[in-house]
């Protein structure tokens, strides 16, 4: 029996170089200063949105050093990056209530006992009451009994760690809906993540005026003398 072929990770899933792809998102190698801040001048007012890898980690998972994706929206820029559709990634639905019915239960009764808790002090307000009735209105244990996430991460990436903790994001606990809404939403969130934290520092999201205060802070370092992007390959490309 043959052992089961190990998928490739996204980065070794080569994208087209400067060629504009069918969800209008372009992937590009960029690995000067110059390079960089030529191509943003010819296509700022083709793209919004862009990913770039940073090329801090030991092993990359989704772009290289110098790899950019850009694009005009956070999805399409994010199932770019990570080859969605030949990665292998996917989503699925985590039935907490079925797999962890204990902690399914206490997340309710710890949601009444912090209320309670609260009241018991004098400091639950009005305001705070009512977005607890809200809350019970939307997340009922029959309602609210798990959440939609990524599957099949690459490189060690665990579907329930995969958002930054310090980041509320909008929970997708509707087990009916449409897979593909379903991952437009994890896109856009992904992106907005990226855009505060990064994955593991590998990879910033952009928008225009972050792109265009990268260039500046990059020239600025140029200017100072100190080691600036891709300085290195311009003194490779001189040897």
């Amino acid at each position: 029996m043959k052992p089961k072929k190990k998928p490739l990770l996204p980065v070794d899933i080569k994208l087209p170089e400067r060629v504009l792809l069918e969800d209008g998102v372009m992937f590009a190698t960029l690995r000067t200063l110059d390079e960089l801040e030529q191509f943003w001048e010819e296509h700022k007012g083709q793209f919004e949105l862009a990913c770039e890898g940073k090329g801090v980690t030991s092993g990359q998972t989704f772009l290289r050093e110098y790899e950019w994706v850009f694009g005009t929206s956070k999805s399409a820029v994010v199932r770019t990056v990570m080859r969605w559709g030949q990665s292998g990634i996917g989503c699925d639905f985590y039935d907490w209530a079925k797999h962890d019915p204990r902690m399914h239960e206490c997340f309710f009764h710890d949601r009444d006992a912090y209320r309670g808790s609260r009241i018991e002090r004098g400091t639950w307000s009005d305001k705070d009451e009512a977005e607890y009735l809200a809350d019970c209105a939307r997340r009922t244990p029959e309602i609210y009994r798990g959440w939609w996430r990524f599957c099949d991460l690459p490189n060690g990436y665990a579907p329930d760690d995969w958002f930054n903790p310090g980041i509320d994001h909008e929970e997708l606990f509707d087990p009916k809906m449409a897979l593909a809404e379903v991952a437009e939403k994890l896109h856009e969130q992904t992106f907005d993540d990226w855009k505060q934290h990064g994955v593991w520092e590998e990879i910033e999201a952009h928008d225009r005026a972050s792109i265009d205060e990268t260039i500046r802070y990059w020239r600025n370092e140029q200017a100072a003398g100190e080691s600036y992007y891709g300085d290195e390959n311009e003194a490779a490309s001189v040897s």
